[in-house]
């Protein structure tokens, strides 16, 4: 069976500013224990939070992807690329519940939020609600988003942040043996493998055997077309990366009823491809040469715009199949974004331990994406599209030969779950 899957994996290591954690020592008491959460309900948990603020953490999150493509763009303006802002903001959100003063603030002003226009337990709220909606086990679309913290055995983390970590984003909680390096990487590339069903194998390697608490958060997305491609009718095609490289590609096609107009202003053609569920793909093919005006063109609202402005009308649709995968240094990105407290020994997380001798030591980013041609069986559905008139002309074609980007969302949550730029389909 064949499908859209989407895997994302960030992952963040902190580290002592010394070589040692104050206080404590390997013969501490309690060693290789696990630390129990507090299971009392949160008050912000599942709390419902007013559509306004909700709508500022949706337009914050949006802002934030954007700023986050464009950097990595301009460093990668002729590769392919593919990453989960939500995955990113999520985890980092989550870190905020043990940072405090400017480390803190610098956090969520990367993230986009002004902590004068909205309140912190507003923000906490508002990403409760999202890994609830996400993780919901009816959902039609396999969606897992997920975040685990494995701690330094001889750490004593306080009991507030294990709890917040624990009812807001559901995170996990283990004890590991950072001393033993090789051991610590083998448990959470295992755990990471788990999750990721086999897709992600290797997220860490060379920990620092200094580090004291790896977080990460997972996202895994499988899903459905609603209306499925027939892969008898997928044939090879030229696909144009630029003026002097053309390569072959497998280009589906179907001809069908789909959303999608031409944005006149942004000078690129949007088609939405419902997948079955609640999740959608947005298609995004600029006119000749226009791609770098449409990428700086890329602002907030821009989805309800696109939304507002479909027709539903009759084309023959033509996509590559690919598979493209990405992997960032969040670091450097949010560095750029003036978060950089919590990257030296300027760092106060002190909301993790008690003390201020915490610091991020690295924040990666994984991603994998495969785009195939349908899912489940659906000839019923594909045939409703048919035209049974052979008089009537044949619908415009609209094909996917020159780069273009994309992106999956949400309707229960209005966010930009994923965002890809496919450069070259066959790199």
């Amino acid at each position: 069976m064949k499908f859209s899957l989407c895997l994302c994996l960030l992952l963040i290591g902190l580290q002592v500013h010394c070589h040692h954690v104050p206080g404590h020592s390997d013969e501490q008491e309690g060693n290789g224990e696990e630390h129990p959460l507090e299971h009392q309900h949160h008050p912000l948990a599942g709390q419902e939070i007013e559509p306004s603020s909700y709508k500022k953490i949706v337009d914050s999150n949006a802002k934030f992807l954007f700023r986050l493509y464009k950097h990595i763009s301009s460093d990668s303006a002729t590769q392919n690329i593919f990453f989960s802002p939500l995955c990113i903001s999520t985890c980092f959100a989550m870190l905020t519940l043990g940072a405090k003063d400017e480390t803190h603030h610098q956090i969520f002003h990367g993230l986009g939020f002004n902590l004068s226009d909205i309140q912190e337990n507003e923000i906490h709220a508002g990403f409760n609600r999202i890994v609830c909606t996400l993780n919901q086990p009816n959902n039609v679309t396999q969606m897992t988003l997920g975040n685990a913290l494995f701690i330094e055995e001889s750490s004593k983390p306080l009991p507030k942040f294990l709890n917040d970590v624990k009812t807001l984003y559901e995170a996990e909680t283990f004890s590991t043996s950072f001393k033993n390096s090789k051991a610590a990487e083998y448990e959470i590339n295992d755990y990471v493998k788990n999750k990721t069903n086999g897709k992600i194998s290797h997220a860490v390697n060379n920990l620092d055997p200094h580090t004291v608490m790896v977080l990460l958060n997972y996202i895994f997305f499988k899903a459905s077309w609603k209306n499925p491609f027939n892969h008898e009718l997928t044939r090879e095609a030229d696909f144009f990366v630029d003026a002097n490289t053309t390569v072959k590609v497998h280009m589906m096609s179907r001809e069908g009823y789909y959303d999608f107009f031409h944005d006149d202003d942004l000078l690129c053609w949007v088609v939405r491809l419902p997948y079955n569920g609640d999740f959608s793909a947005w298609f995004i093919l600029p006119d000749k040469g226009k791609l770098k005006e449409v990428e700086d063109a890329l602002v907030v609202g821009l989805l309800n715009k696109w939304r507002t402005s479909l027709k539903h009308k009759k084309i023959e649709l033509r996509i590559p199949k690919f598979s493209i995968s990405g992997s960032y240094d969040v670091k450097a990105l949010l560095q750029r974004e003036g978060v950089n407290d919590v990257f030296n020994d300027n760092a106060d997380l002190s909301g993790i331990t008690g003390q201020r001798n915490l610091k991020v030591s690295k924040a990666i980013h994984k991603a994998v994406l495969d785009v195939h041609e349908g899912g489940t069986e659906a000839a019923a559905v594909t045939v409703v599209d048919i035209t049974f008139s052979a008089l009537l002309p044949p619908p415009p074609i609209l094909e996917f030969n020159k780069p273009f980007l994309m992106f999956i969302t949400n309707k229960a949550t209005r966010h930009f779950v994923f965002m890809a730029k496919v450069h070259n389909p066959t790199a």
